[in-house]
């Protein structure tokens, strides 16, 4: 308590201007003393000697002032120069500058102020690489198909195009057109998810049943790739938005399918436990390298590139914010070559 005390800025100030007081008022008492002494003259009646201490009183009380506020002016000099650069590091941070750093060392409330303006700092400069790679990420995303489908448009007004050509310029023009249009409303969903989205429609709700539906909705895609699906779901009902929730499945079970070999098995669990919902989706696929395994709820991040036509890399950055909204979890397991684990925990008090 005595530490903390001693550390605090109201108590150096406090000690200071005792410091300060007394010191002022030691040294001009003693020069009163010495002029006294020195002027005083044992002739003088006691009238005279009144009227020569009062006045030495006055240039006493006078020096004790100026003493004393000259020294208590430098004094606060100290305590302000750390909050006048911090006040000048903010304007270079307001003008985009996030190399400034305050180099205070002090265990006062200035010190923790400077520690957390350079925290703050540090922040402020991975939002603003964050906000630079997203534009990068964004316009790349949709410049790619813009010009494929310019090229291929061009292309068909070739009057000496065959017929076959024509279908399958026209195809990769419509899918392109779909790929434009799957990315756009992956970044409005997400765009709403991150600013402050409160589920529209919350209602009880058969979870299992909702995990079969989206299986069943997905079944070209991994029928198409002859998947195995091994399912074991627990009854659960669960209260919540659920066309929100069932983003969830969709984009974990699409990229299991999307990263399973052919004839390869996924595996889905869903377990109800007293205060949760444990859902697992596991794939055999191609796993994740490890280098890539802490970004991959990065928006636009996509760990194989060689399926990044399929995807725009929003998918489990979807999932993460959707499952942070029910105030949940969502962990995972990978190993290059061997397939990945997806296991999301949902309360069902949020």
């Amino acid at each position: 308590m005595i530490k903390k005390l001693s550390n605090s800025i109201r108590a150096k100030g406090s000690f200071m201007a005792i410091g300060i007081l007394f010191l002022s008022c030691f040294v001009s008492f003693a020069l009163m003393t010495t002029l006294f002494l020195v002027l005083y003259h044992g002739d003088l009646s006691i009238k005279e000697a009144h009227a020569v201490f009062g006045s030495f009183m006055f240039v006493t009380l006078f020096l004790c002032v100026a003493l004393g506020g000259s020294l208590l002016y430098f004094a606060m000099g100290k305590i302000s120069e750390p909050i006048i650069r911090i006040s000048n590091s903010a304007k270079d941070v307001a003008k985009g500058d996030f190399s400034v750093r305050m180099d205070y060392k002090g265990n006062d409330e200035i010190g923790m102020l400077a520690q957390n303006f350079n925290l703050m700092i540090t922040e402020l400069g991975n939002m603003e690489y964050l906000r630079k790679d997203f534009i990068s990420s964004v316009s790349h995303e949709f410049k790619t198909p813009i010009a494929s489908i310019q090229g291929f448009a061009e292309m068909l007004l070739d009057k000496d195009l065959s017929e076959e050509n024509f279908q399958a310029y026209t195809n990769i023009i419509i899918d392109e057109s779909k790929r434009l249009s799957h990315l756009s409303s992956n970044m409005l969903r997400l765009s709403k998810l991150d600013h402050q989205f409160i589920p529209e429609s919350t209602r009880p709700f058969s979870l299992d049943e909702q995990i079969r539906r989206t299986i069943v909705l997905l079944e070209e895609k991994w029928s198409r790739k002859n998947l195995d699906l091994d399912i074991d779901l627990d009854e659960i009902v669960y209260t919540g938005d659920e066309a929100l929730i069932q983003q969830i499945w969709v984009n974990l079970i699409e990229n299991a399918v999307k990263f399973s070999a052919e004839s390869g098995t996924i595996w889905i669990r869903a377990k109800k436990t007293p205060d949760k919902v444990i859902v697992e989706i596991k794939d055999q696929g191609i796993g994740i390298a490890k280098i890539d395994q802490g970004r991959i709820f990065e928006k636009f991040f996509q760990a194989d590139k060689s399926h990044s036509k399929e995807g725009s890399g929003l998918g489990l950055a979807i999932v993460k914010k959707i499952v942070e909204i029910y105030k949940g979890e969502i962990d995972f397991a990978s190993k290059t070559g061997q397939g990945t684990t997806f296991v999301v925990k949902l309360p069902f008090r949020y």
